[in-house]
């Protein structure tokens, strides 16, 4: 019964962090979570396909960000990956990182380079209700649910994303 009930708590954290994940970020269209790789995959949208030029300036600026973030903080350098798609006009732009060693100020960091870079190009659904003690209360709860995921072994394998005004989670 205690693994039961220890397993539902874990399957409620990662689904918190998923929410609080969209709910902070606007600029996230979707956001997946993998127990077996331990990666958390952002999704932006963007209103078209993304220049391999513009993405290698991304990427590079990504990656160096990162890098000196993780230097200051006297850590491993990061294995974030980026991929870019196009499905129908619409481009994809996809951030992997390992989940044991994001942390909620890289995540805000990832969202803010890429706002920051694309901020033309991404499909951005605002949310104007929240005040500034909700954003802080989002940022807070992030970094309970990451501490959570980095100490738990197993999951599930979920996927969230926004959809006129809802965010919408499930498991894969």
């Amino acid at each position: 019964m205690e693994r039961s009930s220890a397993r539902a708590a874990r399957t409620t954290n990662s689904v918190s962090l998923l929410i609080s994940i969209l709910v902070r970020y606007p600029e996230v269209a979707g956001v997946t979570y993998d127990p077996a790789t331990a990666n958390l995959k952002l999704t932006f949208l963007l209103a078209r396909a993304l220049s391999a030029r513009r993405f290698k300036r991304l990427r590079q600026r990504l990656h160096h960000s990162l890098e000196v973030y993780r230097r200051l903080d006297r850590r491993e350098p990061p294995a974030v990956e980026l991929l870019r798609t196009c499905h129908r006009g619409v481009g994809v732009l996809e951030v992997r990182e390992d989940v044991h060693s994001l942390s909620r100020e890289e995540l805000t960091l990832i969202v803010e380079l890429v706002r920051a870079e694309l901020g033309n190009l991404l499909a951005v659904e605002p949310n104007p209700s929240l005040m500034e003690d909700d954003l802080a209360a989002q940022e807070e709860l992030i970094e309970e649910m990451l501490e959570d995921l980095r100490e738990s072994e197993h999951g599930r394998n979920l996927i969230a994303f926004r959809e006129e005004g809802r965010v919408l989670v499930f498991n894969r």
